[in-house]
């Protein structure tokens, strides 16, 4: 039992970056950002890129590398749709389909080969292993905990609410003087930043990077909003939405192997599972009463 909360605890841990940041990016501003799959991929790859150069430097310091460089990299697909969206003015789901093809050359021309293995580097996530069975446990908790901390302290900021008011009215900021632009960038940035941190966390625990590896990522995050919203009733936007999903979603993986369930049928499961609570809630009204939530989480 103790076994299967830490796996639950450690897979919760290893995507809550990539959940925080759809919920951002899909949840609060309501854009179909698909480029997060892409965001993903290329915040593992950048990382596994530098970490031949740094095995010369003590595990803490190479740490603090990879994260930094697998955020940027999440970022500089951010900046990309951005740029199709406002610049060139683009749909947004269109950019992000256009996203995710150009980046697929990108990440082929950058990774070299579909899969690079991670086994021959020092593990950067394991520099202060408490649990031996679970080595990267403790770095993972505290990205967890910031991450959480950080998420709060941001939604009850003047961003963090405008993130909100432009998923509800895109052009209401118009009226003030403000530039909507600002808030759909620093939204759109930061949800792709932290899906490129939660893709070189996941990599560096599979000691691998797979340039397919962001498929599915945005049906998965979908999932787990939904469910983070099922149960988090009673307020307009929280972090504990992508915390509450990212938990069930992960205790249910669990349950369904213990039971003997194949997972590659999963991701039917995933989307039987969404299709499910969104009937429910068309049934009791709760979606119809918000006629401007297209995307339905």
């Amino acid at each position: 039992m103790l076994d299967m909360l830490l796996i639950v605890c450690e897979q919760a841990f290893l995507y809550f970056p990539l959940v925080l940041g759809a919920y951002i990016s899909i949840s609060l501003l309501k854009v179909p950002d698909l480029s997060i799959e892409s965001a993903y991929v290329f915040g593992a790859i950048c990382a596994a890129r530098l970490m031949p150069q740094l095995s010369h430097l003590p595990l803490p310091v190479a740490l603090g590398c990879v994260v930094l460089v697998s955020l940027l990299g999440g970022l500089t697909v951010g900046g990309v749709v951005f740029l199709f969206t406002r610049l060139f003015h683009v749909p947004h789901l269109l950019a992000s389909v256009l996203t995710i093809g150009l980046f697929h050359g990108v990440n082929q021309f950058v990774l070299g080969t579909a899969n690079f293995s991670l086994a021959a580097f020092e593990n950067p996530l394991a520099c202060f292993s408490l649990v031996p069975a679970h080595p990267e446990l403790f770095m993972l908790a505290l990205f967890f905990v910031v991450l959480w901390v950080l998420g709060a302290l941001l939604f009850y900021t003047q961003l963090g609410y405008s993130f909100v008011i432009y998923g509800n009215n895109p052009s209401f900021f118009a009226n003030y003087g403000i530039s909507s632009k600002y808030v759909f960038c620093c939204a759109l940035l930061l949800a792709n930043a932290l899906a490129g941190l939660s893709g070189y966390c996941v990599s560096q625990s599979s000691s691998f990077v797979d340039i397919g590896a962001g498929f599915g990522m945005a049906l998965f995050s979908v999932t787990c909003l939904i469910l983070g919203k099922a149960l988090v009733r009673n307020r307009l936007f929280s972090i504990l939405v992508p915390v509450v999903g990212i938990l069930v979603y992960c205790i249910i993986q669990q349950l369904l192997l213990k039971v003997g369930f194949n997972l590659k049928y999963f991701t039917m499961i995933q989307s039987a599972l969404v299709l499910g609570i969104l009937i429910n809630q068309y049934r009791h009204g709760a979606l119809r009463k918000s006629k401007i939530d297209n995307l339905g989480v």
